[in-house]
């Protein structure tokens, strides 16, 4: 990669990091449901310490990656009041550290390169529901994907383990997932399978809590036309779906190339042991690759967005 090059996209990714701040979530255990270390992109993360809070706090990271959700964690640290801007990638798996390289606080890096995963970051000195707030920016060339969006809250204190990473609030489990016509869209989604993650995070086991998808025994054209017929889709901690996951062949032949609507339920799958901890909800991002033909302003860009749940 040019030199030039490289600093474009670090700039690109660090302003959007930097944007996203104006609304970053405010707790004490922070979801950021999508990363990338792909070659070429940059996936930025952004902390402040704003609570009541030390001279120094620890700040925990437990990563979630690959096709496994391997669980891999360690410990950083944020001074006062500080603003901790870094790529997720280590400088060895390609990324470009901190921003301000003279930032005293400590990130956690991820070590590899080519994987895609979820964050969770929980402050454990401070017993406060304030005391981190945080954005993720995400630039891929390659993809056309700049995005930029804000850690989802759980609102606990976490520096006692029975509140970090305890999602469980969350009880997203309906979605109306829909799709523009595949000449034009390539439309996947992300979902991240929530619950209360903190009994696995304190003993480093991964999360294997799974979630089983269901099309509720129809699909429907762009005209509204149902076509009946049941089909599945599971994921285990967290995973890509596609609209033909959710559809039987013929459903998928009759709804044809002009999009789709499929009204996704998902139901709560026992994790695999040692892993103790069970679905509550679902965190589904939706990714959206403008195919070349569309032409400018929006071929070759791909959008991503949290996916709103209920039917």
């Amino acid at each position: 990669m040019k030199t030039s090059f490289k600093k474009t996209l670090i700039a690109a990714s660090a302003g959007a990091a930097m944007l996203a701040a104006v609304g970053t979530a405010s707790a004490n255990s922070l979801l950021f449901p999508y990363f990338t270390t792909a070659t070429g992109a940059q996936s930025v993360l952004s902390l402040s310490n704003t609570g009541t809070a030390p001279a120094t706090e620890a700040i925990h990271y437990v990563y979630n990656y690959g096709s496994a959700c391997t669980h891999y964690d360690a410990m950083g640290s944020l001074t006062a009041n500080d603003i901790l801007s870094h790529s997720i990638a280590s400088t060895g798996a390609g990324g470009f550290g901190k921003v301000v390289s003279t930032d005293t606080s400590v990130p956690v890096y991820f070590p590899l390169a080519g994987q895609t995963g979820f964050l969770v970051v929980s402050n454990k000195t401070t017993a406060s529901v304030d005391a981190l707030r945080g954005s993720m920016a995400i630039a891929d060339p390659t993809t056309g994907l700049v995005v930029s969006y804000p850690g989802i809250d759980n609102g606990l204190i976490t520096n006692v383990p029975a509140g970090e990473g305890n999602f469980a609030a969350n009880l997203d489990k309906n979605f109306p997932l829909t799709t523009l016509p595949n000449g034009l869209v390539t439309t996947s989604w992300y979902g991240v399978v929530v619950g209360d993650m903190s009994p696995d995070i304190a003993v480093g086991h991964n999360w294997t809590a799974g979630a089983s998808f269901t099309n509720n025994g129809n699909v429907y054209d762009n005209d509204e036309h149902p076509f009946s017929g049941t089909q599945t889709k599971s994921i285990t901690c967290a995973g890509s779906i596609v609209a033909a996951d959710l559809m039987t062949g013929a459903q998928a032949a009759a709804v044809g190339p002009n999009g789709s609507l499929i009204k996704a339920t998902a139901t709560a799958i026992a994790p695999t042991a040692p892993s103790v901890g069970t679905m509550t909800g679902v965190v589904m991002m939706k990714m959206q690759k403008v195919l070349p033909a569309v032409g400018a302003p929006f071929g070759n860009l791909q959008f991503l967005h949290r996916e709103q749940a209920g039917l």
